[in-house]
């Protein structure tokens, strides 16, 4: 048998099963929730629907994207992400919950709302033709 084979067979399964453990290791350090957090955050979405765009908040999985809480005084949005355990009762009692599509919309309003420009509301159930004789 050719001993070169097998070590290169050997070594190429150490490298693939050392880059499946970095993944996992890598996933793993960005979810800062435990399993009963993301449990419990998992069912507080469940049935809701958003409070920006009045749609229902798909159902959460454990991969994937993820709702947030939106703060109806400050009307500050969190993701996931930052929802730190220490306050998540009081997260949940208090702030109200957001579909990805919308924290995401609304986080990338609060960091750059310089570049973010609201078009006309009156003007989005006009017909195609009425939206090009109006900006022009």
């Amino acid at each position: 048998m050719n001993f070169a084979l097998v070590d290169l067979v050997v070594v190429t399964a150490a490298v693939v099963c050392a880059g499946v453990g970095f993944t996992v290791w890598r996933f793993r350090a960005r979810t800062p929730h435990d399993d009963a957090t993301t449990t419990l955050l998992m069912r507080f979405f469940n049935g809701k629907a958003c409070a920006i765009c009045k749609q229902p908040i798909p159902p959460v999985h454990r991969m994937g994207s993820k709702p947030g809480l939106l703060n109806p005084k400050t009307h500050e949005t969190h993701s996931w992400e930052e929802i730190p355990d220490v306050d998540l009762s009081k997260a949940l009692e208090t702030e109200l919950p957001v579909c990805f599509a919308c924290e995401v919309a609304e986080s990338f309003r609060q960091r750059f709302p310089n570049l973010v420009v609201d078009g006309d509301r009156s003007l989005q159930d006009a017909q195609p033709q009425d939206r090009l004789r109006t900006s022009s």
